[in-house]
């Protein structure tokens, strides 16, 4: 008898849950967010570390009616991803360290399923996952030497160089489209202020083709071929919801 009542009181409980879930129902429609926030990005494959950058952009979700909480987002951002490295070597028969960094601007495109799930009147919870498109705008490699002097800075300048032009073998490139793949966690207060946090997995190897091709048909690279490098980002953003 004790174990049927227990069986009732917690059938009770969830009732009650739900029912206070569905008080809360997120409003069905469109609704638009402006966020901006910061990357800590890496090239994967590539050896490098990661690197902080920043984004910023604008969201439009829609809350599918009768969905219960189930919604669709899309956005436009401007995304700064990349990674840096410690590089050893010599210059005019001094050995040096050097701090490589590339700085990848990107617009992205994400699009988005989701569900959201409001504990109050006032505060929500939510998640979405889906894939992003991205092309690149402007990039740059850039080699800072510890030590100072002119052929150092000669150096600095000869290395550097931009990061989507295709500059040929054996300067390294990447090609200005990435696609992947990626998903959000993220709470609501006052139906305003948001704060996300995410990670994106690219799934596009970023080397140009041919300077991997170039790399392979060098005979002093004896067939070998480079890793596929893809871009990897894990993001913490605030955003405003209009």
């Amino acid at each position: 008898m004790m174990k049927k009542i227990l069986l009732v009181v917690a059938a009770m409980a969830m009732f009650t849950n739900s029912a206070k879930a569905f008080e809360y129902e997120p409003e069905e429609g469109f609704s638009y967010m402006g966020l901006f926030g910061m990357n800590i990005s890496k090239l994967q494959n590539y050896g490098f570390c990661t690197k902080a950058g920043a984004m910023m952009g604008a969201r439009v979700d829609y809350v599918l009616p009768k969905a219960h909480g189930t919604y669709l987002t899309a956005g436009l951002d401007w995304t700064m991803k990349g990674g840096k490295g410690d590089i050893t070597g010599e210059v005019a028969g001094t050995n040096y360290e050097a701090t490589g960094k590339y700085a990848l601007h990107y617009f992205e495109v994400p699009v988005r399923v989701g569900f959201r799930y409001n504990t109050s009147e006032a505060f929500g919870l939510y998640g979405e996952v889906g894939p992003y498109f991205a092309v690149g705008f402007a990039g740059r490699y850039k080699i800072s030497f510890d030590e100072d002097g002119n052929s150092f800075r000669e150096a600095e300048d000869a290395a550097s160089h931009k990061a989507f032009k295709n500059y040929g073998y054996p300067t390294e490139s990447f090609q200005r489209w990435d696609v992947g793949v990626g998903f959000r966690i993220g709470a609501e207060y006052n139906h305003h202020y948001n704060l996300m946090i995410g990670c994106d997995w690219g799934l596009a190897d970023i080397y140009r083709v041919s300077y991997r091709d170039d790399f392979k048909d060098d005979a002093a690279n004896n067939g070998k071929t480079l890793p596929k490098v893809r871009n990897f980002n894990f993001s913490i953003t605030f955003g405003y919801r209009l």
